[in-house]
């Protein structure tokens, strides 16, 4: 039924628009040919007269923007290689250390942590931020750095500690967290002053 009703519609509709589609045509052939017109005659935009001195001086500014661009750009990729990892990594420490007691002890462990196994890749090449701490002290006992393997007593003391804190759930009071900071700061102090193998 519905079906039936749906045909029938479009059988109306068809209808009617081939009824106004012959309507149409032949009000089309019973009109004058007197009605048809030329084409009209083409519209000419005019421009407005630019003198050479702003098109040189929206040149100029658009070169002088484009230097400054430039020169920003390299200043800033500059300042950032320039920065040795020893430098980057006692920036953070010293931002740990303004946090206080304000981040919880595993945030606190698991930024130290990070800041030391930065250092240690860019400072020495090693992959320490992919690597557990034993897969860490594994590849350091192939290594031929000798101020780094000379401290490696102490940084596993320091990875543990903040192992403990980001595994274990130990807590950090405000002395342990000043103990962290301190030994952190010593190895990167100690092992940055020797000469890169």
């Amino acid at each position: 039924m519905f079906k039936s009703c749906l045909i029938l519609r479009h059988f109306i509709v068809c209808g009617l628009l081939a009824a106004t589609l012959i309507c149409d045509l032949s009000a089309q052939i019973s009109a004058s040919a007197e009605d048809i017109r030329g084409p009209k005659a083409l519209v000419e935009i005019l421009h407005p007269q630019q003198s050479p001195a702003m098109l040189w001086l929206g040149i100029t500014g658009v070169l002088v923007l484009l230097a400054v661009a430039v020169l920003w750009w390299k200043k800033f990729t500059c300042r950032q290689r320039l920065k040795a990892p020893s430098e980057i990594a006692l920036g953070t420490l010293v931002e740990l250390e303004a946090s206080g007691e304000a981040i919880t002890a595993e945030i606190f462990a698991n930024r130290a942590a990070q800041a030391v196994r930065q250092y240690i890749a860019g400072r020495f090449d090693l992959a320490a931020p992919q690597r557990t701490t034993e897969e860490f002290f594994a590849d350091l006992a192939q290594q031929e750095a000798a101020s780094l393997i000379a401290e490696s007593d102490h940084l596993r003391v320091f990875l543990k500690a903040c192992d403990l804190a980001k595994f274990a759930g130990s807590s950090l009071d405000s002395g342990q967290r000043g103990e962290l900071i301190q030994a952190a700061r010593s190895f990167i102090r100690i092992t940055s002053q020797s000469v890169t193998p």
